[in-house]
C-alpha cells in the first residue's frame, strides 16, 4: 500500500518540481563549492541534487538503491571536478577580451562541451544507480578499465600536444591560449577529450551491454542540460 502510495504521489508531481528543486539544490551546492577546490568540491553539487531528485522521483525504491544510487550520482558528479574552466569562462569576459565576440563564442562553445561531459557523467550514473539493474562487480570493473583505456585515447587525441614554452596548444583548447592573449597567456592542461571519450563508453556500454535504457537517457539529458 505505502509503495503505491509513494507512485501515486510521483504521478501527481509537475514536471517543474524536479526542475525547479533540483535546480535550486545544485545552485546551492555550487555556492558552497566555492570553498573546496576540483573533484571534492564539486561532489557537494551532486550529492545536493541526487538527495533532491531521488527523494522526489525514486520514493517507491528501495532504500538502499537510492542510497546506491546517490552515491554514484555524486561521486560522477565529482570526475567534472578535474577539468579546469575557469579560464574557459574566463574567455567570456576577462577584461582584456570585453568586446571580442570571438573569444566570447568559442568561450561559450567550450563551456557547452565541458558542461555537457561534466552533467552527463552525473545523469548516466545516477540513471544506472535508480533503473534497478543489478551490477555486478565483474561488470563495473570491465566498464572501469574500459572507460580509463579510452580516456587515455581521448586525451592524446583531443588534448595533445602541450607545450607552453613553445607555444604549442591543441587546436581544441578552450584556456588562456596565445591566438587571443598574446604573451600574458597562462596555458593550463585540459583533459575534456579524455572525459568525453570515457562518458561515450559508458553510455554506449548502457545501450549495448547492460540495456539499462534509464543510465543512457539520463546520461543524454544530463549532457543536454550541462
Amino acid at each position: 500500500m505505502a509503495e503505491n502510495e509513494s507512485i501515486s504521489n510521483e504521478s501527481r508531481l509537475g514536471w517543474w518540481q524536479p526542475v525547479l528543486f533540483g535546480a535550486l539544490a545544485c545552485g546551492m551546492g555550487w555556492g558552497i563549492r566555492g570553498q573546496y577546490g576540483h573533484e571534492t568540491g564539486a561532489m557537494n553539487a551532486g550529492v545536493m541534487t541526487c538527495l533532491v531528485l531521488a527523494f522526489l522521483l525514486g520514493s517507491h525504491l528501495r532504500t538502499l538503491t537510492l542510497v546506491r544510487a546517490i552515491a554514484m550520482g555524486t561521486v560522477a558528479m565529482g570526475i567534472g571536478g578535474s577539468m579546469t574552466y575557469g579560464q574557459t569562462v574566463g574567455l567570456t569576459h576577462d577584461g582584456n577580451l570585453v568586446g571580442n565576440w570571438e573569444a566570447a563564442r568559442w568561450g561559450m562553445l567550450g563551456l557547452a562541451i565541458k558542461g555537457s561531459i561534466w552533467i552527463g557523467f552525473c545523469g548516466a550514473f545516477l540513471g544506472m544507480g535508480l533503473s534497478g539493474r543489478k551490477y555486478g562487480s565483474l561488470e563495473i570493473l570491465v566498464l572501469m578499465l574500459a572507460a580509463i583505456g579510452l580516456a587515455v585515447v581521448g586525451y592524446l587525441i583531443l588534448n595533445r600536444p602541450f607545450d607552453p614554452e613553445g607555444q604549442r596548444l591543441p587546436y581544441l583548447y578552450f584556456s588562456d591560449n596565445y591566438y587571443f592573449e598574446g604573451d600574458n597567456a597562462e596555458p593550463r592542461p585540459e583533459v575534456w577529450g579524455g572525459w568525453l571519450f570515457a562518458l561515450l563508453t559508458v553510455l554506449l556500454a548502457c545501450q549495448f551491454w547492460f540495456k539499462d535504457s534509464l543510465g543512457r537517457n539520463l546520461g543524454f539529458w544530463g549532457m543536454l542540460g550541462g
